[in-house]
This record gives structure tokens, C-alpha cells and sequence, in this order.
């Protein structure tokens, strides 16, 4: 899980950081869940968001999208494994 620091403004509102903007699909004006677990603020997403490991799997629908860096290490790494399983 990554830990991301954000200043709570006015009217306790809050900024998302710009690497978790491009991570996860967030848009202005979309509403967000949140619960509380113990001293963590935890917010969820209503739908999940296009991601190519999701879509292949069928949990979600979507469109082509450029891959991260991490991304293309998962896959990079299932790949490898498969190559060894095939032995």
C-alpha cells in the first residue's frame, strides 16, 4: 500500500496527489466512498479503473491505455514464470 501526505485545506477539503491522479482514473466532480478503519481514512473508488490486468481478467471494461513502469514489470514477471512453468 503506498502513503501519500496531503494537507487538509478550508473547509477540509483535500488534495489528491497528482501521481495517484494518473494512477487511478479520478475525475472532477466524480464522488468518492470513504470509511474509517481505526486512524485510517480509507477511500474507495465506485468503479474500478481501466486497467489492462483487470480487463484481461474481464473484471472490467476497457480501452487501450499506455502501460507504467510497474505494470510492465507485472506482466514482464508473469511472463517469465509462465516461460518457466512451459519447461
Amino acid at each position: 500500500m503506498e502513503k501519500r501526505k496531503v494537507k487538509v485545506l478550508s473547509g477540509f477539503r483535500l488534495t489528491i496527489p497528482e501521481e495517484t491522479r494518473a494512477r487511478l482514473p479520478i475525475r472532477i466532480g466524480e464522488e468518492l466512498e470513504f470509511t474509517v478503519d481505526g486512524n485510517k481514512l480509507v477511500y474507495i473508488m465506485r468503479e474500478l479503473p481501466e486497467d489492462p490486468v483487470f480487463t484481461m481478467i474481464g473484471l472490467v471494461k476497457g480501452g487501450e491505455r499506455e502501460l507504467g513502469e510497474v505494470e510492465k514489470a507485472v506482466i514482464g514477471d508473469i511472463e517469465g514464470k509462465l516461460k518457466r512453468s512451459q519447461k
